[in-house]
């Protein structure tokens, strides 16, 4: 992490990105600070308040102490029932830390089906993973609403995830950041950044699980990209369901049940 983590960044490069954003952790996957983008008002995302993950099952004891020590209060869990059982996020317990999670089976855009029928080509895939992304402000309503209730409320920081830190977290971390004024070309830009801070192909075996992995060894090249590389046309779906479906992102929290000055109170929780 840099010496002086207040700073705003501006427009660095890649690595600029990774070294300010991704925390050095042995066992964590895509665990990215969201500060430094400049936001409403002449405003700061601050530092240290806001974080995105994949699963956390392989954190070590040093890696929970030191997340600990940046006194996280809560962490959202956006996995499937599925999901937890296979890598159950243990460390919260163990630091006292406040754990939203809920049981459900949904999945995402339909794709495991798709790839078990055995029918699906890229093209097939990415439309997937468009209508996966658009679907995502009702599939994860429940989540959302409860990630930004917290952030109303002044629950931070606050750290949320998925299994690879990747779709449903991308999600989650766009809805934050477009509340906080954050420009949609710096919202892509933290999307696109999970391309270059994991190893998806690992990410989608961790913890090892013989039926998937085979469904994703056996894939077309082609495939396999689609479905693990994020895409700008990905994040866009999300953020252009938000505008049509609902008007924005004012009236979307107002949907999930928010009060009136739930953008106000977020903002100052959340900007410099």
């Amino acid at each position: 992490m840099p010496s002086s983590p207040d700073r705003t960044i501006g427009r660095p490069t890649i690595q600029d990105q990774l070294d300010a954003r991704l925390l050095p952790l042995e066992g964590g996957i895509n665990f990215r600070d969201m500060g430094g983008y400049a936001a409403a008002g002449g405003r700061t995302v601050k530092w240290r308040h806001l974080y995105r993950s994949g699963a956390m099952a392989q954190l070590t004891a040093a890696d929970s102490a030191a997340l600990a020590a940046r006194g996280i209060r809560l962490v959202v869990d956006l996995r499937s029932t599925r999901e937890q059982a296979e890598a159950p996020t243990r460390w919260v317990r163990d630091h006292g830390i406040a754990y939203w999670v809920r049981d459900h089976d949904e999945s995402f855009g339909h794709l495991h089906a798709m790839l078990e029928k055995g029918d699906i080509t890229a093209a097939d895939a990415r439309q997937v993973m468009i209508f996966g992304n658009a679907h995502l402000p009702r599939q994860q309503a429940p989540a959302f609403a409860a990630l930004m209730r917290a952030l109303a409320e002044g629950e931070v920081p606050v750290a949320f995830n998925c299994t690879a830190g990747k779709d449903r977290t991308g999600g989650a971390a766009a809805l934050v950041l477009a509340t906080l004024g954050v420009a949609r070309a710096d919202i892509t830009a933290d999307y696109l950044l999970t391309n270059h801070a994991v190893d998806l192909a690992t990410a989608f075996r961790t913890p090892p699980d013989p039926a998937r992995a085979a469904r994703y060894a056996g894939l077309d090249p082609a495939i396999g990209d689609a479905i693990r590389v994020v895409r700008p046309e990905y994040i866009a779906a999300f953020l252009d369901a938000l505008d049509r479906e609902w008007g924005g992102v004012e009236n979307y929290l107002a949907e999930l049940g928010l009060k009136a000055d739930a953008v106000a109170e977020i903002r100052a929780n959340l900007l410099d």
